[in-house]
């Protein structure tokens, strides 16, 4: 096997802490294979040597790969932190130090449950109807705060206090208390516990930490940059004064910051506490070539005021070019539809990755890849026609083709249950359920039993909303018209979007939701479907599922895309509402921009031959990513025709970022760069803009780098990034 000089110098670390900055794709795990190897054949003690990785699929992989290396000699332990300290709870359980606990741990859904029942019986007067109807709006940020708790060092109060959530959510800390109260009282735990608890333990008894200090001779840390406070405490009870530590991370790929993690502790705290660390660069990738290398640097220098702080993407010369295009589309899903067959004409539909920064950017793509019966697989557990915002138009749509006559009476139970809870009606839900039984027992005429069963008691506004939805049941039963109209009709009727709004547990699970309904009324509305057979037609299509062994393309996010790759990968929806993503909530723990432009290059950095951005027109200048000036993109073929003939200089846009383009040419070996400017400066000065969300503004100075802007809003001055806001503005007539 052939190593680079950068990679060489790591396997041959001498000794004592050692701290390394990765970038994407630069063969890091194949490093650490080598570096334990070399390890262990110099004489180190397998069994005192600890490899911490990330997650499970990283833990499996390395194992494997080392299994290979080693052929067949002993392993040191591989493990996850959570393993890790799964492992640690148990021996404090059998020492007496920990109240045994259930083995499973509590799902989601359970802390969310069991979150929304605290707040509701914590919340005053004030908020107490706000909690009640808007689970969303509450439990989100109170979970998220719980969490952010069990992955730090400070206290609960402390905690709520640096993360900016309103003064009305003070109740969350008494909520954090009570939670874990009752937690306890269950004996369950979380996934956050299995580090929290002995943590909490370690620091509060200094004895018991020291039992669990100092039995390793050497630990290795992966994906560093991923890890909390808490896991960095951990690991320094664990390390002692005994370990030396080797730690691997890319501050760049700092994507779990709502679980806690910090590019700090790589960048400052890992020095702060293991002293005399040797730092050591992995710069070069061989996973793609230099115009996206180029493209991800200049992303990511946002985040740098100074950018000679990070470790620049460098392409090394055995990486293959990798396409770089923007793809302009007023109908984003069908320009990733578009993309997608003009690849499979030459090359396999696995090579295809759509990444997305939520989930609610699929839906319309699945259901065009169903109706063009293109083969997916999903990284979420259901496909978009399985969704549960989707079963009262599924019901609809089954009494429309007169299946119903057919339903035992469970059936009817459950297709009552979608019609008369989503939306979910303001009537208590003992009459609702009563009514649901009653109404089981009618094979047939739906609407008519609906209304002849609407009880008294209900208030004018109630009666209506019932009466309401068997006027669009007596609809679908008559199985006429238009299919569209019907499904339209119905959200219309019982103001679907705002219910769902109202009452998802969370600002992201509303946009998923939300954007499932619409993407789904107007596929219906272009599949132009008679009502009559559109149940049929749904039925065919939810049963083209991909089989395991067929050629698929994947669907997946961000997050879930971590630590991989594809020959191709595709990103919706490249535009301002989604890059930087700030939730429609004022209760939402805020996502800064530096955290967004991470999540873009992590996104960005996972294709090998194409990576294809699908934006707004060109001019719907508003709508575009300002994470991602034009320049940046136009720039990259001049350069790459000057790395290709560096004797022929180009002369690049100087809204490219000018720091990073040096640095690249630099390291490439090419000459000083020349800049033209791409907007004169004298254009732009007195002339009137439409910023979009700063609203109407007069350019009142600018330079070759600034833009000072008189907003008319709030009469401030301000200023901008040059190649950062020329994108989003509209520059208006006169």
């Amino acid at each position: 096997m052939q190593y680079t000089t950068e990679q060489q110098t790591i396997i041959h670390h001498g000794g004592g802490h050692a701290r390394i900055i990765a970038v994407a794709g630069s063969g890091k795990t194949q490093t650490l294979t080598a570096y334990v190897q070399k390890r262990l054949s110099d004489g180190a003690n397998p069994r005192r040597l600890l490899v911490l990785m990330y997650n499970k699929s990283a833990q499996v992989d390395f194992e494997r790969r080392l299994g290979i290396a080693l052929q067949g000699n002993t392993t040191p332990d591989i493990r996850t932190f959570h393993s890790l300290g799964y492992r640690i709870c148990q021996t404090l359980v059998r020492q007496g130090d920990m109240p045994a606990f259930n083995k499973n741990l509590m799902a989601d859904a359970d802390i969310e449950s069991a979150t929304w029942r605290i707040l509701r019986h914590l919340a005053d007067e004030s908020i107490a109807d706000d909690v009640l109807t808007r689970k969303k709006k509450w439990v989100e940020p109170a979970v998220a705060y719980f969490e952010l708790v069990k992955s730090s060092l400070d206290s609960p109060e402390l905690v709520f206090e640096r993360i900016g959530l309103p003064a009305v959510c003070q109740f969350f800390i008494e909520a954090f208390y009570r939670f874990e109260d009752w937690r306890k009282e269950q004996g369950c735990l979380t996934f956050s516990d299995l580090i929290y608890e002995p943590v909490q333990r370690f620091r509060k008894d200094p004895a018991l930490a020291e039992q669990f200090s100092g039995h390793m001779a050497e630990i290795i840390v992966d994906e560093f940059q991923d890890i909390n406070p808490a896991q960095h405490f951990l690991l320094e009870t664990l390390a002692g004064d005994v370990a030396q530590v080797m730690v691997v991370g890319d501050p760049d790929q700092t994507i779990y910051e709502f679980r806690g993690s910090k590019p700090t502790l790589l960048t400052q705290h890992f020095e702060q506490i293991f002293r005399d660390c040797q730092d050591y660069q992995l710069s070069h990738t061989f996973r793609f070539g230099d115009g996206l290398s180029l493209l991800a640097n200049q992303v990511i220098a946002g985040n740098y005021p100074d950018p000679s702080k990070r470790t620049q993407c460098i392409s090394h010369e055995a990486a293959s070019a990798t396409d770089v295009q923007l793809l302009p589309a007023k109908d984003s899903a069908q320009g990733v539809l578009n993309s997608i067959v003009q690849w499979s004409e030459q090359y396999p539909l696995s090579d295809i990755a759509v990444i997305n920064r939520l989930w609610a950017n699929s839906a319309r793509l699945e259901l065009l890849l169903l109706a063009n019966n293109i083969p997916f697989r999903l990284d979420n557990h259901q496909t978009v026609l399985e969704r549960h915002e989707l079963r009262p138009f599924r019901v609809l749509l089954q009494l429309a083709s007169g299946q119903a006559g057919d339903w035992n009476l469970k059936t009817r139970r459950i297709a009552w249950q979608s019609l008369l809870t989503q939306p979910y009606l303001k009537i208590k839900k003992s009459i609702v359920d009563e009514l649901i039984q009653t109404l089981a027992h009618a094979p047939t005429r739906w609407g008519q039993a609906l209304r002849n069963a609407v009880p008294e008691p209900l208030s004018a506004y109630q009666s209506e909303a019932l009466f309401e939805r068997a006027r669009w049941i007596d609809k679908a039963e008559r199985g006429q018209g238009d299919t569209y109209n019907l499904i339209q009709g119905w959200i219309q009727a019982t103001d679907y979007m705002s219910a769902l709004r109202d009452n998802a547990f969370s600002a992201a699970a509303v946009e998923d939701q939300v954007a499932t309904v619409k993407a789904f009324a107007m596929f219906v509305r272009q599949q132009q479907w008679p009502l009559a057979s559109a149940s049929a037609q749904l039925a065919e299509l939810m049963a083209r599922k991909t089989p395991n062994d067929q050629d698929a393309l994947l669907i997946t996010s961000i997050h879930k895309s971590k630590g991989r790759e594809w020959p191709c990968v595709i990103i919706p929806e490249f535009n301002h509402r989604f890059y930087p993503y700030q939730p429609d909530s004022d209760m939402t723990i805020p996502a800064s921009v530096t955290s967004e432009r991470r999540l873009l290059y992590v996104a960005m950095t996972r294709a090998k031959q194409s990576l294809i951005l699908v934006t707004p027109l060109a001019e719907q200048v508003s709508d575009h990513s300002p994470l991602m000036p034009i320049d940046y993109v136009s720039g990259l073929s001049p350069f790459l025709s000057w790395l290709q003939q560096p004797d022929s200089p180009a002369v690049l846009p100087a809204g490219m970022h000018q720091a990073s383009v040096e640095h690249y040419a630099v390291v490439k070996s090419l000459g000083p760069v020349s800049w033209r400017a791409t907007t004169s400066t004298t254009e732009l000065l007195n002339r009137t803009v439409r910023h979009p969300s700063l609203g109407l503004g007069q350019i009142v100075q600018e330079d070759t780098q600034r833009v000072v802007i008189q907003f008319v809003r709030d009469t401030r001055q301000r200023s901008f990034d040059r190649a950062i806001v020329l994108p989003i503005l509209d520059i208006l007539p006169g």
